[in-house]
């Protein structure tokens, strides 16, 4: 006696290891199990069609982490036990009544799981035709199997069973694999919008670690301007050193000093830069650029820069022509200072405006705002180095005022002008006028777009 105890208490413990190990198991024996309360009564006795098999089957068919057979025994157990506990319940049948007629159903769900694993009906799922007619034979068999242990497979009934049990199957094995089909079709709606989720994330990541490594190209090649003109006033004046030993000060050293810094910084910019382009392949050393892509990235420094200084600024771009040009740095100077210069102009609220225009032989930008303006008697001061009007409430700083200094001389040196416009307190306009012949080497569109 103590032997049959033994083996019932190890196959239990089997059942809850696989239990254990697989979740799908469990929602599938749980779902099965709770739709086989939508049944009929067909022939006047406890043989029951139930639409539970219709999902049991599809979850077979589409979740191929199911284990078949041992899943579909499972699931034909946990079925006998809630009809039998819920006929107890309602009082239909008494405890032995109730489980003598619930337990033939088993045979159904172990004769179910033996064809379909025999008849590796996994193996079909691109048939339709196959497949609706391997399910149809496997649910005529189990059925008849239930049957036979109900001793109701010989009867007088058997022209009107027959015919009844097949055209189940067959509703009930098309019904399955629309289900099966129904999962994959969601199945690829999901990971559709999941890739698409993705994409457009890795697009935005990679646009901003273009914009990054952008800046750091254009700093890279300022630092290396700085330093080599660091080093050449080194140069120059440790000629005078011995001049200048007996006021105690050392101006050559210093400018030494500032290069080595100077350099340390490069070497840190590089290190940086080459460990981005090797995640942004192709790499993206190559210096002629889109004037698109350069808007795209004055746009999004512009929307940080605002994010910084928490304003509420709008930035539109209106482009007329696209153009490659061999000098995104210094066209990217020119337009990040003046959109700079017009968010200090602004207060909590404004809003700023690029637009490219073109003639035959020119290019022509504006940079417009609508902040607190500037005098007219300061028309001719503004772009001297040195001279500005913005100072920190916080820390009672002026600005270096070196920004719009910076953008003459970088319009200066590509054969161009620029000139301002402005009202207070109502707009501002910065009319840059540069050669194309000096900014283009390519036109790549004629479309007027706008940003």
């Amino acid at each position: 006696m103590g032997f049959v105890p033994g083996k019932i208490t190890g196959a239990l413990g089997g059942i809850q290891e696989l239990l254990g190990n697989n979740r799908s198991l469990i929602n599938t024996v749980l779902l099965v199990s709770l739709t086989s309360i939508v049944y009929i009564y067909p022939f006047g006795s406890y043989f029951r069609f139930t639409l539970a098999i219709v999902l049991l089957t599809a979850f077979l068919l589409y979740f191929e982490q199911l284990p078949i057979f041992p899943g579909t025994v499972i699931t034909g157990l946990a079925i006998v036990a809630f009809r039998t506990t819920t006929d107890i319940i309602m009082g239909v049948q008494g405890p032995g009544e109730a489980m003598a007629s619930n337990l033939p159903s088993l045979a159904y769900y172990v004769a179910f799981g033996l064809l379909f694993y025999s008849l590796t009906i996994r193996e079909h799922t691109e048939n339709i035709l196959g497949l609706v007619l391997l399910l149809s034979v496997t649910d005529i068999a189990s059925n008849m199997v239930e049957l036979f242990f109900r001793s109701e497979l010989v009867n007088d009934n058997m022209t009107f069973v027959f015919p009844s049990i097949v055209g189940v199957a067959v509703v009930r094995a098309i019904l399955a694999v629309m289900g099966y089909y129904a999962l994959r079709q969601y199945q690829t709606f999901i990971l559709a919008n999941d890739q698409a989720r993705r994409y457009i994330e890795q697009t935005v990541m990679v646009a901003q670690l273009k914009s990054e490594l952008f800046y750091l190209e254009k700093s890279s090649q300022d630092i290396e301007n700085v330093m080599e003109k660091a080093y050449w006033l080194y140069k120059e004046l440790n000629g005078k050193e011995q001049d200048l030993q007996a006021t105690g000060e050392l101006p050559a050293e210093q400018a030494l000093d500032i290069a080595r810094g100077i350099h340390e910084i490069k070497k840190d910019y590089y290190r940086v830069i080459s460990g981005i382009e090797n995640i942004l392949k192709p790499s993206s050393k190559a210096r002629e650029v889109k004037f698109s892509e350069i808007l795209f990235i004055i746009q999004q420094n512009t929307m940080r820069n605002v994010k910084v200084v928490e304003k509420n600024i709008s930035l539109t771009c209106v482009q007329s022509e696209d153009f490659v040009t061999a000098k995104p740095y210094t066209l990217v100077s020119i337009l990040n200072n003046l959109i700079i210069n017009s968010i200090e102009a602004c207060g909590k609220y404004g809003r700023i405006k690029v637009i490219h225009r073109t003639s035959d032989e020119e290019m022509l930008f504006c940079v417009e705002d609508n902040g607190m303006g500037i005098d007219e008697k300061e028309f001719d001061l503004i772009f001297n180095p040195g001279y500005s009007t913005k100072y920190s409430l916080e820390t009672g700083k002026i600005s270096t005022g070196l920004g719009l200094s910076h953008v003459k001389n970088y319009i200066e040196l590509l054969g161009g002008s620029i000139r301002v416009e402005s009202i207070p307190n109502l707009s501002t306009q910065f009319l840059i006028t540069l050669p194309r012949s000096n900014l283009m080497i390519s036109n790549t569109d004629n479309t007027l777009t706008d940003d």
